[in-house]
């Protein structure tokens, strides 16, 4: 089957974001750019979703997603590099999975509901939701006694929207893309698109109906969470399959593409050059420079644009050479 480009300039936009939302100059960048302090969406909390959905997308298409001994290293491969990660953010000591550790969770889970028959599949990802909303209901109004809070410090780590809590909620983000993957996987033309914009659609409206009994919650990864986020992502990925891949309009958004296809190798590099080795001490400098000179919402731009700029480089030219770097 030919290359679905329009799912790597998704993985790719996923990506554009990620590098806005953690390497803002200052506290200055539009709100939408910050995360939802507990209920509620910002654009900023439907970025990884996105990603998670998209890493479910690609399953279908991956031989090595039937290989439990592949999928096993992958899993190992993500929780080290994201220990790795963390360690050289946060200095060494430091718990806690990291954005790669938790998609290494949702993937290993998401993989174990793809053993069962596959018509069983849509019901578990259903109790799961249905668990969650039960448990985000009675408990989820209040930050510092959530049953995810609970959790998590149970078992020793902080709490945050990258804990083992998350793993249940963002394997079934995982799973809705194994969804749409099989659309694609068996879909053509106007077919094909109308299967994605009405799961996307029907995603959309089931997490808005379920809002009022558990709120949407990045950080609980609440089950209406999941349904919003995943039918936005949905419809992105619906518009970018028909922009990209049936109107091959790809040139013009390739710099994305390229991003999206070394994803893992544009996330490492973010966190280890711009928030690690540059964050305490360059980007404090220049922010008060620009901001001196051009205002502090300038500058709140401008270090995440020279991010995406550098690292977009350097996945333009492994995409000149044929590189994809695989984890």
């Amino acid at each position: 089957m030919r290359r679905l480009h329009g799912v790597d300039v998704l993985r790719g936009l996923a990506v554009v974001g990620m590098l806005v939302v953690d390497n803002r100059g200052n506290a200055s960048i539009a709100t939408q750019w910050h995360h939802a302090a507990w209920d509620g969406l910002h654009v900023a909390d439907v970025v990884f979703p996105a990603f998670l959905l998209v890493a479910g997308v690609s399953m279908p298409f991956s031989r090595r997603a039937d290989r439990p001994r592949a999928v096993l290293l992958r899993v190992l491969r993500l929780t080290v590099l994201g220990w790795l990660v963390v360690t050289a953010k946060y200095g060494p000591g430091t718990v806690g999975a990291g954005v790669l550790g938790h998609i290494a969770g949702a993937y290993l889970l998401c993989w174990a509901l793809l053993r069962l028959p596959r018509s069983v599949q849509p019901l578990v990802a259903g109790g799961v939701l249905a668990g969650l909303t039960v448990l985000t209901g009675a408990g989820g109004a209040d930050p510092e006694h959530s049953w995810a809070r609970s959790l998590d410090e149970a078992i020793g780590l902080p709490f945050s929207a990258e804990a083992p809590h998350a793993f249940l909620g963002s394997a079934v983000t995982v799973y809705l893309g194994v969804l749409a993957g099989r659309a694609l996987q068996s879909g053509t033309g106007r077919a094909v698109l109308r299967q994605l914009a009405a799961g996307g659609v029907l995603l959309l409206a089931a997490g808005l109906a379920l809002a009022p009994l558990a709120p949407v919650n990045k950080r609980l990864w609440s089950p209406s969470f999941v349904l919003v986020t995943g039918g936005l992502a949905v419809l992105a990925l619906a518009a970018l399959h028909w922009l990209v891949d049936q109107r091959a309009l790809r040139r013009p958004l390739q710099p994305v593409e390229a991003l999206g296809r070394n994803a893992i190798v544009a996330f490492v590099l973010s966190e280890v050059l711009f928030r690690a080795v540059l964050s305490t001490t360059v980007q404090p400098v220049v922010d008060r420079w620009v901001s001196s000179v051009a205002g502090v919402t300038v500058s709140a731009w401008a270090y995440p644009a020279v991010s995406v700029a550098v690292i977009g480089a350097v996945c333009a030219g492994l995409a000149r050479r044929g590189v994809v770097v695989r984890v």
